[in-house]
């Protein structure tokens, strides 16, 4: 993460009653994170199917408000029951990077969600400020924290009631 802050911007976590392999299952699932986000609706895995590793891309299908976007996401990191990271561009313009971390405690697996920023530069400056036009979302840190805690808040239910 050598070009990226080193702390997250946001990071929540959530302890769920199942173990770090099947949370990660489920999390690096991308086309499932429509359940749980109440922003990100799903994703089209781009190439061949199978599971997500370092170099595979995807479309992320998002929607904060009346208008839908999509941005392109390449996964960073991806071992299972361990870590899930992908980054995020909108047009060829770095956005984020989130990452999901995944801790075996005793009452089971702590899922810890980060979102770090990489809006940088001239490019990630004009983003920033055509980007609430397009979303609706003003404050991005501030709906990150509330929906990256919605998220795993919904992740923990479903798992928990085996779904």
């Amino acid at each position: 993460m050598s070009d990226l802050m080193t702390a997250p911007i946001v990071a929540e976590r959530v302890t769920v009653r199942t173990s770090p392999q099947t949370a990660w299952a489920a999390v690096s699932d991308v086309r499932r994170m429509g359940e749980w986000s109440p922003e990100c609706k799903g994703a089209w895995l781009l190439g061949r199917g199978g599971r997500l590793r370092q170099g595979t891309r995807f479309l992320g299908r998002n929607r904060a408000s009346w208008l839908p976007w999509v941005t392109l996401c390449r996964v960073v990191e991806s071992v299972p029951g361990e870590v899930f990271t992908f980054d995020v561009s909108f047009f060829g313009v770095p956005l984020s990077r989130w990452s999901y971390r995944f801790a075996a405690v005793p009452e089971g697996c702590e899922v810890t969600e980060e979102w770090y920023d990489r809006r940088r530069g001239m490019h990630g400056h004009l983003i920033t400020c055509v980007a609430p036009l397009l979303t609706g979302v003003v404050r991005r840190s501030a709906r990150n924290r509330t929906t990256a805690r919605a998220t795993l808040v919904a992740l923990r239910d479903a798992l928990e009631a085996g779904r």
